[in-house]
């Protein structure tokens, strides 16, 4: 074993492969000072070969390098999750943006004009199954791999963050449609169950029907996606670097943000802010 890479982990790097092949991705280092980091790291060498991740014990914040025992949401320290808008609720919730709220203000008006006032898809895809969700339209399609989606379509263009995020919780709380992805499913089988044009067709007759004004037909057009796997788990064992420090074995694939082993499956992006060290055969 030889070590090939030392960093601060934060999620993968994911490029939709050309011509059909399967998704590229790059282990990429999330230290806070992007003048430190280290180069990434692609992974497609290292299929079907024996690699480890060794977490050493110690983990900083990605945001401002704070030392923690343990992080909070996406890899902040306390302080950082408490004050930073990167953080806050209406990340996860959109809906429950409070920009306007003159007694609970935005935490980081630059961060809101950059980030949440953009333009924000509304988008269908196969993932473990049929779901609908968000995103920044500059984030497509990293946002579709990072969910592990095997084909994905956009629906809808609003103007921001919270009006996407509101209408995305009109479909989960009115309609029933779904809106998150069984990860457990999705790592155990190449494709999710369900036909995507006709889940699309029927939420973009819902969509037309409250009066928001879809996306083209053009635009309106399915892509799929391949993903880097051998082979699939039979049963989902998920590692844990705070209880085992050293983890991996043959990396039999990486889907979404897991990277899978043949012992166990590992979700990146759960661990932000882990400095390891990777070795391979």
């Amino acid at each position: 074993m030889a070590a090939v890479w030392q960093g601060t982990l934060r999620k993968m790097r994911a490029v939709p492969g050309e011509g059909g092949l399967p998704a590229v991705y790059a282990l990429a280092d999330g230290f806070w000072n992007p003048a430190e980091r280290a180069a990434d790291l692609s992974l497609a060498p290292y299929l079907d070969r024996e690699l480890y991740l060794e977490f050493g014990g110690k983990i900083a914040c990605v945001y401002c390098g704070r030392a923690t025992k343990k992080t909070f949401g996406e890899g902040f320290c306390y302080p950082c999750f408490q004050a930073r808008a990167e953080a806050d609720v209406c990340i996860v919730k959109p809906e429950l943006c409070h920009y306007h709220e003159p007694a609970n203000p935005c935490r980081d008006d630059a961060f809101a004009r950059s980030h949440c006032f953009q333009p924000h898809v509304l988008y269908a895809a196969l993932t473990s199954g049929l779901k609908v969700g968000i995103t920044r339209r500059a984030n497509l399609p990293a946002r579709w791999l990072d969910q592990g989606a095997t084909a994905a379509v956009p629906l809808a263009e609003l103007p921001d963050r919270r009006a996407v995020g509101r209408l995305e919780a009109r479909l989960r709380d009115e309609e029933g449609v779904a809106d998150r992805t069984h990860w457990t499913r999705l790592l155990k089988q190449p494709e999710g169950d369900g036909d995507l044009g006709e889940f699309a067709g029927g939420v973009a007759a819902l969509l037309a029907g409250w009066g928001v004004p879809l996306l083209s037909p053009e635009e309106r057009t399915i892509r799929t996606f391949r993903y880097p796997v051998l082979r699939y788990p039979a049963k989902v064992t998920s590692f844990n670097l705070d209880k085992e420090p050293r983890v991996g074995g043959v990396l039999a694939g990486i889907k979404g943000q897991y990277l899978i082993f043949d012992g166990g499956v590992i979700n990146l992006r759960k661990y932000a802010g882990y400095q390891v060290t990777v070795d391979a055969t």
